[in-house]
């Protein structure tokens, strides 16, 4: 809703001051104010307090009196038995009080609806995260066995015997008498045995 710039004060009829108030009061819940819809339409809050003045008034007793709670929020809802205590004489006062009820459920159903969206939306991306972080752990363990399995093949190479057996003509690493003396002392004989001897002249 754009204000009105300054200058001499424009005359509006009751129905288009009714029409701008019920516009502010679908974007804008809790008590209505004066400065606000000032600030709002550009319209002085003298000319409201005095042209709208009572029906902005029976607007904020209807919505003032219970609050629905909604997770960590508070709803300002019209209270029901206020409504038809107040109207029970004035059927047009009843359907505007309606009319406002109607307006607050809506608007709820529609902040509802998107609540819901976000909530999905949240829901989607996490699944599909979760379904990459399951491919990577995939294939990390896919990797690991096939450098576990490299490894072995590594050093079954370095075994004469154990080279003819898996097939493989050359030693996948280079061992000379000193590293081979340092790996003896590292007591890596104990542990691949096989790299230090034939195992077929045994």
């Amino acid at each position: 809703m754009s204000q009105r710039k300054p200058g001499k004060p424009e005359d509006y009829s009751e129905k288009q001051l009714k029409e701008l108030l019920s516009v502010y009061r679908k974007k804008h819940q809790g008590v209505i104010s004066f400065s606000g819809l000032e600030k709002a339409t550009g319209i002085s809050r003298k000319t409201w307090k005095r042209r709208m003045g009572e029906v902005i008034e029976e607007l904020n007793q209807i919505v003032t009196l219970q609050n629905a709670r909604i997770g960590d929020d508070e709803l300002p809802l019209p209270n029901i038995d206020l409504i038809f205590d107040k109207f029970s004489s004035n059927p047009k006062g009843l359907r505007d009080a309606l009319f406002h009820l109607n307006e607050v459920i809506l608007k709820t159903y529609e902040e509802n609806i998107k609540l819901q969206e976000t909530v999905d939306e949240k829901n989607k991306v996490e699944k599909e995260l979760n379904i990459k972080v399951e491919k990577l752990e995939k294939e990390k363990s896919k990797l690991s066995n096939e450098v576990a399995y490299y490894e072995k093949v590594m050093i079954e190479s370095m075994n004469p015997s154990m080279r003819k057996r898996i097939g493989i003509k050359n030693n996948l690493i280079e061992i000379n008498k000193h590293n081979q003396e340092s790996a003896a002392s590292l007591e890596i004989e104990e542990e691949f045995p096989e790299l230090f001897g034939d195992l077929d002249k045994e």
